[in-house]
């Protein structure tokens, strides 16, 4: 069946700490099966690694807009099991005066298959296009290397660091990726339980963008406040399930 559109919302809407951003949109690709996608040895990798049989029916279950992926493979660069969930919120499509940007969060939960790092990477992707007319060019505030966990004030109880990729596609379009990790190499077992248990979202820096045109000659900055309600989602959703997931798996 061809993906179609739906449709979530149109206005003002404030899903970030810098302000409000046009929403167009939050699209969401219907292919008639709402399910998580589960690999087949998934469920027999994770038993194995200490996760309970309900844990594993809860972390695998999806909601009408955090889609799942329960991901078990072979790494053939390493040679190693990867083990991992996959949260991702569905993208949503934000407008300004010079340009779109499409957005979309998600949350691995990486389990410690073959000695591997038991993490939550959280990353946010984003692409911008830009209006007929306008040249861009990017530039990284002075806080960039830091991305924030933060409570529902807002008020960082996480300082991880930031790993973004830039990749200026074309004169029109840019695209941006950044990624931040809470491990078990960092923090233990009850300190990642305090963490999550107090954590509402992820603050990743948002990029410096700014535009010129024929008939505006000094930059103008065009950039988006970061997209922050995909994490806020997956949070609420799961941080149950996360907490006793910590608690089975995190060595």
């Amino acid at each position: 069946m061809n993906a179609k559109l739906k449709i979530f919302a149109v206005g003002l809407l404030c899903l970030n700490v810098g302000g409000c951003d046009l929403i167009d949109g939050i699209l969401d690709p219907d292919n008639g099966d709402d399910d998580a996608k589960i690999d087949k040895t998934f469920k027999s990798e994770a038993l194995q690694l200490g996760l309970s049989e309900s844990n594993i029916n809860r972390l695998c279950t999806a909601t009408s807009k955090i889609k799942v992926h329960c991901v078990s493979t072979l790494n053939e660069n390493t040679n190693q099991q990867e083990v991992r969930v996959e949260y991702t919120f569905n993208n949503v499509l934000l407008k300004n005066d010079y340009a779109k940007s499409t957005n979309a969060s998600r949350i691995i939960f990486h389990l410690p298959a073959d000695s591997a790092t038991a993490s939550f990477e959280f990353e946010n992707s984003r692409t911008y296009e830009f209006n007929s007319g306008y040249e861009y060019t990017t530039s990284e505030p002075t806080d960039f290397d830091t991305a924030n966990l933060a409570n529902s004030s807002l008020e960082s109880i996480a300082k991880l660091v930031n790993t973004s990729v830039t990749d200026p596609v074309s004169d029109s379009e840019l695209s941006i990726i950044s990624t931040a990790s809470l491990s078990n190499t960092d923090y233990a077992r009850t300190e990642a339980q305090d963490i999550i248990l107090a954590a509402s979202t992820m603050l990743f820096p948002p990029l410096t963008v700014e535009v010129t045109s024929n008939s505006i000659t000094e930059p103008v900055d065009a950039s988006f406040a970061m997209f922050t309600a995909g994490h806020t989602a997956i949070l609420s959703n799961y941080r149950v399930v996360f907490l006793s997931s910590i608690e089975q798996t995190w060595n």
